[in-house]
């Protein structure tokens, strides 16, 4: 195992480590971060019940994000008990490892080394354990199950050395990428680095330009399939399959009148963009709401603009082995994070680039010196680097809510104080805390929507907030607001900016509390009935059987209800 050049690992240990890594999963406290609180619970349970029209963004801009990966995980706990939830999910993020593996396998074979076995598990092992991983154990959230299909569709680039790189390979590859940009659009950063990487690969325009058709067709497939339902149900109500994104150039009456961009994180020029890696090392708030401290990405970066100054030598006398291999991965990791760099600049996505890294270190040795990596000498100072890799990484913070004792307890749970008093109301998520997780707990004939957003995301839903302002101001609803209580003081904050920028007042003393599996110390969610100030004569200003923004709009039943007037 020590000195033998690696080979591929049977299923049987790989289904062992599964299991073991699928137990572990349903051991740590659940995720209840901020994403899984906000949308991606509200999602998949609002597209199974046809609640698409009939609430009005209870997850801000991100309730109109696709749905399909949301859809997938609510079954789950509808169907299975929350740790048998975590423990599926910890089996498809722990794919993560032997995909690793087989592409440094494959990579490393390519430029004449023979590492052993326990080397390039150590690479696969390093890179698994990158910072962003430890947030993601017993997750909800779909980021690590992407980096699995990326590393999926960059090992049918790299078939095994009596094969050859073919349309079916890069079909089957492109499709992959696609089905995961049609569920979520940030993974079209990984598709530049597949891009790139492709391109290089292939000899010959004639190629290029045959290889280039089969992956776009079959990649716009992918993204047809799992976010083509959704894009189209988006351009028939707003006329923006990707409302409210990138709203100028498609116009939508309700989205953003200019171009919204999340730019908390974005860099100034392309010269920022270039050393914006070496900048967050030690600063990680600058890509992500807390500090962190990983040097994978950074150790990937610098070896694979080290590979490419010598690898165009090499390419032109045509005497190194895997000489292209290193530059088609090298290109496609710098075009990825420099393309992440202008666009994203948001960590969770592109933790691939962290778990990758240390493979592009070790091909960079594998091109200038193949034998320091042979031996057992070679495998136990990778297995020592992994380590050492692991040690000195810092992981960010992360909400977790412990499991209770009941083993059959489901993922997510919340007691309402009186459900019955919120028949036929509406319910506003209110202030820069999430909430919408909530949703599936208020009765059927609530109405669902959301007040006083974030800052940064408040300029998405710009155009669109008339129809909640017209929602929460009518007469005939009685209307109550969900607020987040924190240790911070946010739960005063919200009432304030409630009242300064709706004129909504919160009737605090008439507050109950909702319990939820997600309170923890410090943090749970109060329901108070409020009131709108203004003056609104009991006249409907639109109808319930219009098209457009409620096309899927059911009347409200009429029992229950009365005026209330300000």
């Amino acid at each position: 195992m020590t000195d033998l050049p690696a080979s591929e690992i049977s299923w049987r240990w790989w289904a062992v480590w599964l299991a073991c890594f699928g137990a572990f999963s349903m051991m740590v406290p659940r995720d209840a971060s901020f994403d899984v609180a906000h949308y991606h619970l509200y999602n998949g349970w609002a597209a199974l019940n046809g609640r698409d029209g009939h609430d009005l963004a209870p997850a801000e801009m991100h309730s109109f994000a696709s749905p399909g990966w949301q859809v997938f995980i609510w079954l789950l706990i509808e169907w299975l008990p929350g740790r048998a939830v975590a423990f599926l999910l910890g089996i498809l993020q722990g794919l993560g490892l032997p995909a690793l593996y087989a592409l440094s396998r494959r990579v490393l074979a390519r430029t004449g080394a023979k590492p052993s076995l326990l080397l390039v598990l150590s690479i696969a092992v390093a890179g698994f354990l990158a910072e962003a991983q430890f947030g993601l154990f017993g997750s909800l959230r779909n980021d690590a199950v992407f980096t699995v299909v990326f590393f999926a569709s960059l090992v049918l680039l790299f078939p095994r050395l009596d094969e050859r790189l073919n349309w079916k390979r890069l079909a089957a590859a492109s499709g992959l990428l696609g089905l995961c940009i049609g569920l979520k659009l940030t993974n079209a950063v990984y598709a530049l680095f597949f891009a790139t990487t492709a391109l290089i690969l292939m000899q010959g325009w004639r190629e290029r330009i045959s290889g280039t058709l089969v992956c776009a067709v079959f990649a716009l497939i992918g993204i047809a399939l799992t976010g083509g339902s959704s894009a189209f149900y988006l351009y028939e109500t707003y006329g923006n399959p990707i409302f409210p994104l990138l709203n100028g150039v498609f116009d939508s009456p309700l989205g953003p009148e200019e171009a919204f961009r999340d730019t908390r994180y974005l860099p100034n020029g392309f010269f920022g963009a270039l050393i914006r890696p070496f900048a967050f090392l030690f600063d990680g708030e600058m890509i992500n709401e807390h500090d962190f401290f990983d040097p994978r990405l950074q150790l990937g970066y610098l070896a694979s603009l080290a590979l490419l100054i010598p690898a165009f030598a090499w390419r032109r006398v045509n005497t190194k082995p895997g000489v292209r291999e290193a530059c088609a991965l090298a290109g496609g990791f710098i075009v990825m994070v420099i393309g992440w760099t202008f666009v994203f600049s948001i960590a969770r996505y592109i933790i691939a680039a962290w778990m990758i890294g240390p493979l592009m270190a070790v091909l960079l040795i594998a091109l200038w010196r193949p034998g320091w990596l042979a031996g057992s000498r070679a495998a136990l100072v990778g297995l020592a680097c992994a380590v050492g890799l692991s040690v000195m990484t810092q992981p960010s913070l992360l909400r977790r809510a412990p499991w209770p004792a009941n083993w059959s307890a489901p993922y997510v749970a919340a007691e309402l104080p009186d459900e019955d008093a919120y028949s036929n109301a509406v319910i506003a998520f209110a202030g820069g805390y999430p909430g919408a997780f909530l949703s599936p707990f208020f009765p059927e004939s609530a109405r669902l929507t959301h007040l006083v957003p974030q800052d940064w995301s408040a300029p998405a839903l710009e155009g669109y907030r008339s129809r909640i302002r017209e929602l929460v101001r009518d007469p005939y609803t009685e209307l109550y607001v969900v607020i987040t209580e924190t240790a911070e003081g946010s739960f005063s904050e919200t009432v304030r900016r409630l009242e300064q920028i709706e004129n909504i007042a919160v009737n605090t003393q008439s507050c109950a509390r909702i319990r939820s599996s997600f309170d923890t110390p410090g943090v749970y969610w109060k329901i108070c009935p409020a009131t709108w100030q203004g003056i609104l004569y009991p006249t409907r200003s639109f109808s319930w059987s219009t098209r457009s923004v409620f096309s899927h709009e059911k009347p409200p039943s009429e029992s229950g209800l009365r005026p209330k007037w300000p």
